[in-house]
Order: structure tokens, then C-alpha cells, then sequence
């Protein structure tokens, strides 16, 4: 029977220690790279003027860890609005308050009467390689501590 001793380098070892506390800085990972999705889809949001003030309605949520275990985050329009405009530019008054929510999903999928406009797809599709760099960023600077 043979018989193996090893010595790890204490700093290897203390990493290790670190990348199994992932959870301690997952949020900040998060709370810090989400801030590049929602300056991307307030940008591209903006861009559509029949959305109105839907760009300034963009919100980011805070950190939240699910039943599941998952760390995440998210970007919506929130509120609601009480005018609209048609296609000519003229603005008019709605009889109900409607989500700016709605109004998004309407323009993201289309609807019967309008064909989609893929907002949200492509302020996804631009963030994606700026945000992953972003968490790999934070990631190494919380290894190093």
C-alpha cells in the first residue's frame, strides 16, 4: 500500500475557501452588472416614440435569491399610463390607466393589428457579453480579497 502526503499552497487553499462563498457575492455580482441591461433597454425603448414615457417607467429590481437557490434580478417598465398616441404622432387621453407593462409585451410580440418590434431581444442580445465581462470582473476582484 502506498502512502501520498502533499502540501497545498495556502493561498490555492484560501481561494478554494472563496469560490465555495460564491453566495456571499453573487448579489453584488448581479446588482452590479444588471445596472448594463437596463441602460440598454431604456436606450432601445426610447427609440420607439409611441412608447412615450415608457423609458423613464425602466426599473431594475434588486437582487433576490428564489425557493430554488437562484440568485437573480430584473428589468421592467413598472406603472402605468393614461394617454396614447396613434399612428399620425397625436396624442390622446385613455379612458383607463393601462400597464406599461402590457404595452411592451404588445410591442416585443405584436399584436393582430402590429407586427413585433423586438425591443427587449435585442437590448438582451447587446448586454449579454458587456454583463458577462462585468460579473467576471467582480468575480476576480472578491477572489483577490
Amino acid at each position: 500500500m502506498g502512502k501520498f502526503d502533499f502540501e497545498a499552497d495556502p493561498n490555492f487553499l484560501k481561494q478554494l475557501g472563496r469560490l465555495a462563498d460564491v453566495e456571499k457575492f453573487a448579489a453584488q455580482m448581479i446588482a452590479e452588472s444588471i445596472q448594463i441591461l437596463e441602460k440598454n433597454v431604456r436606450s432601445e425603448v426610447g427609440k420607439h416614440k409611441r412608447t412615450g414615457n415608457m423609458a423613464k417607467s425602466i426599473k431594475r429590481t434588486i437582487p433576490k435569491k428564489n425557493k430554488k437557490g437562484v440568485w437573480y434580478a430584473v428589468v421592467r417598465p413598472t406603472g402605468t399610463t393614461t394617454t396614447y398616441m396613434n399612428a399620425k404622432g397625436k396624442t390622446f387621453k385613455r379612458k383607463k390607466p393601462y400597464r406599461n407593462m402590457a404595452i411592451l409585451a404588445h410591442l416585443e410580440y405584436g399584436t393582430s393589428k402590429q407586427a413585433p418590434i423586438p425591443i427587449l431581444s435585442k437590448a438582451i442580445n447587446d448586454s449579454k457579453a458587456p454583463i458577462e465581462a462585468k460579473m467576471r470582473e467582480v468575480f476576480e476582484r472578491e477572489i483577490k480579497k
